[in-house]
Parts: C-alpha cells; structure tokens; sequence
C-alpha cells in the first residue's frame, strides 16, 4: 500500500489495527501487506471513513488458472 503522505500512513496503521496483521512498513509512505488481506484492509478503511484507491490485480487465491495465465500442458 502507497500512501499520499506520512500523516495518511498512520491513519491508516491506526484504521487497520484492530486486523492484527503482520504489516511492514517501507519507508515514510508505503506498507507491505500480506495479499490475502487487502479485501479486509479495504472494508476496514472504507468503515473508517478512508476510501483507498486499488491499482493493479491481486492474486488469485484458488488452484484453478484465471483466463489470462497460461495452462501448462501435461507431458505424459
């Protein structure tokens, strides 16, 4: 997560607290949080009144490929 500046940055350590998260700060702006859950980071910020902008894709959680991602072919 990116943050506009360092005061937003501990609003929203403040917001997400109550996850219990292992999070990472990287630098004056920016968090490393696990993907698993950026959904509940999300709806805990949006309940906070601070409506985060998601930029790019997450990964998928499930075993089955997303119509994007190449198949491997069975060698048999």
């Amino acid at each position: 997560m990116l943050c506009e500046d360092t005061a937003i940055l501990e609003e929203t350590l403040l917001a997400i607290e109550p996850l219990d998260l292992h999070i990472r700060r990287l630098g004056d702006r920016g968090l490393l949080v696990p993907a698993d859950e950026v959904d509940a980071i999300r709806r805990t910020l949006e309940q906070a009144g601070t409506f985060p902008r998601l930029v790019g894709s997450l990964p998928v959680t499930d075993d089955a490929p997303t119509p994007d991602e190449p198949v491997a072919e069975e060698v048999l």
